[in-house]
């Protein structure tokens, strides 16, 4: 063999390692992003993290494994948000309520009575609380991605409608793990009993409590409903859902990975509430169609809660931060002066 030839096969040896060593270290291993939720299958929340994973594997071409874990598959939502904050998952969806176990600033926006409606509650959120929310969220190591909707908390209860408070007064109430839960039962004249989400159903059964207050989505979804006698549309609570993620992480990732996750953030809020929202209506005949009495509230029912519950706001102010308070009840008349007709 000639010197020119060994040179040649030398030559291209040295190439074809070189290409498969390129090409062996540029294939990247997908990066994995591991969403908890408790929100069951079959609902808009699902139906929109399948949505998410399908956007955000298809925009990084395979460079992102978003596995979304529905049913509280991971654990209830308070285990999932220490394990989001640990860095053990990678992102989160659920309550508001939730959250404000580490973040008390968030129940500003879970006080009893404090919107009157979808508008408010919205224009509020988007307009005025998502900056300082998202910094908030940033110095807890965590990344604000979306509001999303739970929706407005109804009364449920066996035996009889809560339509007025000396209804509730006395009764075994199953409350969320939240002090501004907490502090509204009391107010109300209810026993309130703080149980985790897994536990309700045989709560309710065993007679541990007489009722809850949830939305019509998720009442209908875990079959709460199976345990009660009335559902009152009493809307005494509005209560928004929260997408996030873990900060370390999402700071780790390239930039074009992190725009990928973080997607049209207002766009990803708008497909949450209209999904929530436009199935309510269907799932009111459906509880009625499983033997659930349905009562909705008069203006003047609600007041009598509402004047219960309206010292609650002056009795967390400074838990929320006084600013922020006194900014969202600024910018709530201001919405009012403007809607109200002539």
């Amino acid at each position: 063999m000639s010197s020119l030839n060994k040179k040649l096969i030398l030559l291209t040896l040295i190439l074809f390692s070189f290409s498969f060593y390129e090409s062996s270290f540029c294939q990247e291993e997908a990066v994995e992003v591991r969403l908890a939720t408790i929100a069951p299958d079959g609902t808009p929340w699902s139906d929109q993290l399948k949505e998410m994973k399908k956007r955000v594997e298809k925009e990084s071409k395979g460079r992102i494994k978003f596995v979304p874990y529905t049913n509280g598959q991971l654990g209830g939502e308070l285990e999932t948000l220490k394990s989001l904050q640990r860095g053990r998952i990678q992102a989160w969806g659920g309550s508001v309520g939730a959250v404000t176990s580490i973040i008390p600033e968030l129940q500003l926006i879970e006080l009893p009575y404090l919107f009157l409606d979808d508008k408010e509650s919205d224009y509020i959120l988007d307009n005025v609380v998502l900056k300082p929310y998202s910094e908030i969220l940033e110095k807890k190591g965590f990344i604000f991605h979306s509001w999303n909707e739970n929706g407005w908390r109804h009364f449920a209860s066996k035996k009889k409608p809560i339509m007025k408070p000396s209804d509730i007064k006395g009764m075994k109430i199953r409350s969320q793990e939240s002090p501004i839960h907490l502090e509204m039962w009391k107010a109300f004249g209810a026993s309130a009993v703080p149980i985790s989400i897994p536990e309700v159903m045989s709560a309710l059964q065993t007679g541990l409590v007489d009722g809850f207050d949830n939305s019509t989505l998720f009442t209908s979804a875990t079959g709460w409903y199976q345990a009660i006698d009335h559902f009152v549309l009493s809307a005494h609570m509005y209560q928004p859902g929260i997408i996030i993620y873990n900060k370390k992480f999402l700071d780790s990732l390239p930039d074009d990975l992190r725009k990928i996750l973080l997607g049209d953030q207002k766009k990803e809020a708008e497909l949450g509430r209209t999904g929530v929202r436009a199935i309510e209506p269907e799932i009111v005949k459906i509880l009625e169609s499983e033997g659930v009495k349905v009562h909705k509230m008069t203006s003047a029912q609600r007041e009598e809660f509402a004047k219960l519950a309206r010292p609650i706001h002056l009795q967390f102010r400074k838990i929320v931060g006084a600013d922020l308070f006194d900014k969202v009840q600024s910018a709530l008349i201001d919405l009012r002066k403007k809607t109200s007709k002539p």
